[in-house]
């Protein structure tokens, strides 16, 4: 597989675990991480590590700032094995996100846009398959969502869209358009209940620590402490694409999906938890019954 992701790509800082916040206060916390973050980026990194040597291949459309924090993405994704290409480098600071996570895994982010805001985008060719990471993410994609699943679809790609949260609660407006060129469609449970059925597709529903369901029946999740979820899901994503693209079926793409999200959370940050694709077998085979 040729996989194109289209998605954000985000400086993350986030720190914890902390219960609550109080202004006027300096609070000493046990983790401060920083590094990959964004719906594309998490992504796309994810498929790259799980497909590494595999022959199959990702590439990023997305954008990043003139600065540092994009040269150091950049940079980053480039040594997983991401194809860069079609990464634009537009003036102005890369997407970023500060964020605190609580005890108990769930976390509250603050995001800065950066030049997501204007940044726009067209598919490149010679890809075997779209992925969109969120479409309510880049203001481009919000608007332009469904007609660039058609081109892929027109084209004989595979599509698949991941929802994400719409701050501005546009949900199906942006989402059922899209659905007639998707393929497979993941969301989230909250996400999910926001742009209800039936769908003319496959659904994967990610539950967190409970797992996930396909098309309603459930794949059993994996039993781990969470520090912070943050990212968790697009991690799930990459590594459905990942076990599609091997040759899975769409329940065993879940379940390594649910293995990749189980991995992420168990650290701070996005990324730093996860395992290469053998490994991360492994890990999961302790779990069986």
């Amino acid at each position: 597989m040729r996989l194109l992701v289209l998605g954000s790509l985000v400086w993350d800082a986030l720190a914890g675990p902390v219960e609550g916040l109080e202004w006027e206060t300096t609070r000493w916390v046990e983790s401060l991480t920083t590094g990959l973050g964004g719906n594309g980026g998490t992504t796309a990194y994810t498929f790259a590590r799980l497909t590494r040597g595999t022959g199959h291949g990702v590439a990023l459309l997305s954008a990043r700032g003139d600065d540092a924090a994009g040269e150091w993405l950049e940079k980053g994704l480039r040594e997983a094995g991401v194809d860069c290409t079609w990464l634009q480098r537009l003036a102005g600071p890369t997407a970023s996100t500060v964020g605190v996570f609580h005890p108990d895994g769930r976390r509250q982010l603050f995001h800065h846009p950066g030049v997501n805001r204007d940044a726009a985008f067209s598919l490149p060719e010679g890809f075997d398959h779209l992925h969109v990471a969120n479409p309510f993410a880049l203001p481009d994609v919000r608007r332009h969502a469904a007609a660039l699943l058609r081109e892929a679809r027109v084209r004989g790609m595979g599509t698949s869209l991941d929802l994400g949260w719409d701050r501005l609660g546009e949900w199906g407006a942006v989402v059922a358009p899209c659905l007639p060129y998707t393929e497979v469609l993941l969301a989230n449970a909250e996400e999910a209940a926001r742009v209800p059925g039936p769908y003319p597709c496959p659904v994967v529903v990610k539950r967190g620590r409970e797992g996930c369901t396909v098309e309603g029946a459930a794949v059993e999740g994996f039993p781990v402490a969470a520090l912070d979820s943050t990212g968790a899901g697009d991690c799930f994503c990459g590594a459905f694409l990942a076990a599609r693209a091997r040759g899975l079926s769409i329940r065993e793409a879940a379940r390594k999906g649910n293995a990749a999200g189980a991995l992420s959370v168990r650290v701070a940050g996005a990324t730093g938890g996860l395992l290469d694709w053998e490994p991360m077998a492994d890990w999961a085979a302790q779990f069986r019954k």
